[in-house]
C-alpha cells in the first residue's frame, strides 16, 4: 500500500468491506462508511480490532474537520448528483497536507452517449480533463493515473469492462459464473475462492496496472490528491 503507511484513514462507500481488510494492515485506524445497511451488516462482521464501519451519508459526514489522514473514495464520485459537495465534505474532514485517493470512470473509455453513461447507475462520467477540473478546485493532485485490470485477472468486476468481453460461448459462461459467484456471502465467498483459485474473488492492487501513460484510454481514472 504505497500511500497508505498508517494514520486514520476513512473509506468512503465501503461496500463489504473488502478494502478496509487490506488497509487496516497498514493503518492505524479504518473506518468504513456506507448507505446500505445490508453491507455495513457484512463488513462489520470482517472489522478487526483497529477498524470499524457505519451507515454514514458522504454528504454530511460525521466527523469533526481534519479526522482523517487518508480517505479513499473508489468509484463512488460517478454515482453522485451532489459531486462538489462530495467533494468539499472529503476536504472538510482530510487534515492539512492529508491525502485523498480517488477513482472514477474514464469517459475516454466508457463513451457515455450524449453525456449520459451507459451504466445505468452512473449519472456522471468524467473526462480525464473534467476530473482534473473538479479536483482542482478542492485539492492538489500529486498524481494522476490509468488503472487497468491486468488481462492475468480474469473476469473484470465491473459493469462496464464486463460489457466488452467477448461474446463467444466460453467467455460468457465464465462471465456467468462469476455473477453466480459473487452473490455468494462474502465470508463463503473468499473461502472458496482461496481454495479454488488461491487469491481472493476480488482483484487486489497487485492485480492492476497504474500509468501517467494510459490516462486518456485506460477504464479507470485514478488521483491521488492533497488537501491544500
Amino acid at each position: 500500500m504505497d500511500y497508505i503507511g498508517g494514520g486514520r484513514i476513512l473509506d468512503i462507500a465501503c461496500g463489504t468491506g473488502y478494502g478496509i481488510s487490506i488497509m487496516s494492515g497498514s493503518a492505524d485506524f479504518v473506518v468504513g462508511i456506507d448507505i446500505d445497511i445490508e453491507a455495513v451488516r457484512t463488513a462489520a462482521a470482517e472489522t478487526g480490532e483497529n477498524s470499524a464501519v457505519m451507515i454514514a451519508n458522504g454528504l454530511g459526514l460525521p466527523f469533526a474537520d481534519g479526522t482523517f489522514d487518508v480517505i479513499t473514495s473508489f468509484e463512488t464520485l460517478e454515482h453522485l448528483h451532489r459531486r462538489r459537495d462530495f467533494l468539499r465534505e472529503l476536504r472538510r474532514v482530510l487534515r492539512p497536507g492529508g491525502r485523498l485517493l480517488l477513482s472514477t470512470p474514464n469517459a475516454n473509455y466508457s463513451q457515455p452517449v450524449n453525456g449520459v453513461p451507459k451504466n445505468p447507475f452512473h449519472v456522471h462520467e468524467y473526462t480525464p480533463e473534467e476530473l482534473v477540473s473538479e479536483l482542482d478546485g478542492f485539492f492538489t493532485i500529486d498524481s494522476f493515473l490509468g488503472q487497468s485490470l491486468d488481462s492475468s485477472a480474469g473476469i473484470p468486476p465491473f459493469y462496464d469492462a464486463q460489457q466488452r468481453l467477448p461474446k463467444d460461448a466460453a467467455t460468457q459462461i465464465r462471465l456467468l459464473g462469476w455473477k453466480i459467484f459473487n452473490k455468494i456471502p462474502f465470508g463463503i465467498r473468499e473461502t472458496l475462492s482461496d481454495a479454488i483459485r488461491k487469491k481472493p474473488f476480488y482483484p487486489t492492487e497487485s492485480d492492476y496496472n497504474f500509468d501517467e501513460d494510459t490516462v486518456s484510454s485506460a477504464p479507470t481514472l485514478l488521483a491521488v490528491c492533497s488537501k491544500r
